[in-house]
C-alpha cells in the first residue's frame, strides 16, 4: 500500500451514535477526477484524541479493473475525510 493523506469529497451516511458509513469518494490524481464507490468495509478502528473521535476504514473497492483495498480516514474535529493508503 501506497501512503497518500489526500482530501477527499465523500457521500456518508451518518446515523445517531454510530461511526459514519461511507458510500462514495471523489479524489484528483494527475489532474483527472476519479469516482470509487465503497464497495466493502472490512474493518473500521476508532481512535480518540481529546474529545475527538477519528476512524479508520479499511475498504475493498474495483478500481479500473482490479480489486484493491484501501484506507480512508474520518476525522472527526474538522469533519473531512482523506484517502490515507492505496
Amino acid at each position: 500500500m501506497k501512503m497518500l493523506r489526500q482530501q477527499v469529497d465523500m457521500i456518508a451516511v451518518f446515523h445517531k451514535n454510530e461511526p459514519p458509513e461511507p458510500y462514495k469518494f471523489r479524489y484528483t490524481r494527475d489532474g483527472k477526477d476519479f469516482d470509487i464507490k465503497v464497495d466493502k468495509v472490512l474493518d473500521i478502528t476508532l481512535d480518540h484524541y481529546g474529545n475527538t473521535r477519528n476512524y479508520t476504514y479499511r475498504c475493498q473497492s474495483i478500481i479500473g479493473r482490479r480489486e484493491r483495498v484501501f484506507e480512508l480516514k474520518y476525522i472527526g474535529s474538522s469533519v473531512t475525510w482523506e484517502l490515507y493508503k492505496i
